[in-house]
Formats: C-alpha cells, structure tokens, sequence
C-alpha cells in the first residue's frame, strides 16, 4: 500500500512540474521574444516557437519536479516547493536571456536549483512528535 501511495504522489508531481515547466518557458519566451522583433512579425514567429517551448519546459519540469521534491524539499510545503522553483527558474532563464540570448536553458536549471536549495534550507524542521507530518514524508502505516 506504501508503495501505491508514493507512486500517486510521484504522478501528481510529475503533472504539476509538467504544467508548471511548460508555463514558465512560455512566459520566459513570451517576455524574452516580444520585444526583440517588428510587431506583426513577432506574433507569428510566437505562435510557431510557442508548442516547442512549452513541451520543452514539460518534459524538464516532469522530471527535474519530482527529483527535487523528493531529494531536496521534502520538508517544504507542496504550494511552496511549486511556486519557488517556478519563480527560480523564471528568473534565471531571463537572466540568461538578457545577454545574447544563449544563456537562458542554463539560467533557468541555475535559478531552478538555487531555489530548491534555498527552500531546502529555509524550510522549518518540524517535529514528528507534534504530529506535524512533513509534505512529502508519508506517514506510517
């Protein structure tokens, strides 16, 4: 029964860094691109980059989501966990960016892991004793 319930926690992982890893190279791109070209031009050149930059942010947000949940933030709260790498990783692939534009899948696997590393670190040790179950540490059977 143990084992079913880590699977269910891994899957719902796996889903959240899918939907949230393809937003946020989305919006990276979006931000990064608009400014960069004439403005009927960029619309067009937008849409056609759009489904390979959001299936390219799913499939790294699928897996590095789950691996850093369970190696890194195991103590931070799931809402927590979701929106600090998100807004780590949005930073840092427009820091990249900013330059000459080569610079952004590096810049967001940096702000991506500083951010987990930052949680990891900032999160509050909970006592099992206080009955305060961690987020991601499955309780006993």
């Amino acid at each position: 029964m143990r084992i079913v319930r880590i699977a269910a926690v891994t899957a719902g992982l796996v889903a959240a860094g899918a939907l949230v890893g393809a937003l946020v190279g989305v919006l990276a791109f979006t931000v990064w691109m608009l400014p960069l070209a004439d403005l009927p031009r960029p619309y067009r050149e937008l849409a056609a980059a759009l489904p390979f930059v959001g299936m390219y942010g799913a499939a790294m947000g699928a897996v590095l989501g789950p691996v850093a949940a369970w190696l890194l933030m195991r103590r931070v709260p799931l809402w927590k966990a979701i929106g600090g790498t998100a807004l780590g990783t949005l930073a840092g692939s427009l820091l990249g960016l900013v330059g000459d534009g080569m610079m952004g899948f590096p810049g967001a696997l940096l702000g991506f892991g500083a951010a987990a590393v930052y949680l990891r670190f900032r999160s509050p040790r909970r006592s099992r004793r206080a009955g305060a179950t961690p987020s991601l540490v499955l309780p006993r059977e």
